[in-house]
């Protein structure tokens, strides 16, 4: 994975393993542009700030954004809190499962 991610993760091992999560669900889904970025910053070809920031992914980047918040705009503000808990209870059990390296990482290819 590139530096970057951990530079941004502020060396805690949990936000690397939140964001190389994040950046592997990326690297398999249907955008093709967005599996290009993971995929390199997973390899380390990419630094993760420079491709946030490019405009090469931002229709990409704002298309997503605009998805989720059209999703949650529509939501009442019980939905809105019943989200806030799930996504929190899902990430704290991400987060305190065992990490397991990346499968490159793992074969030693």
């Amino acid at each position: 994975m590139h530096d970057s991610v951990y530079e941004i993760a502020g060396d805690d091992p949990r936000i690397a393993k939140f964001l190389r999560t994040t950046l592997t669900q990326l690297a398999d889904g249907d955008d093709p542009l967005m599996r290009e970025m993971a995929k390199g910053v997973l390899d380390g070809s990419v630094d993760l700030r420079q491709a946030a920031t490019s405009p090469a992914y931002d229709a990409s980047f704002s298309a997503a954004a605009d998805s989720f918040w059209s999703y949650y705009e529509g939501l009442n503000e019980d939905e809105r809190q019943e989200l806030a808990r799930s996504g929190s209870s899902q990430l704290d059990v991400l987060l305190d499962e065992p990490d397991e390296p990346p499968a490159n990482e793992a074969t030693g290819v």
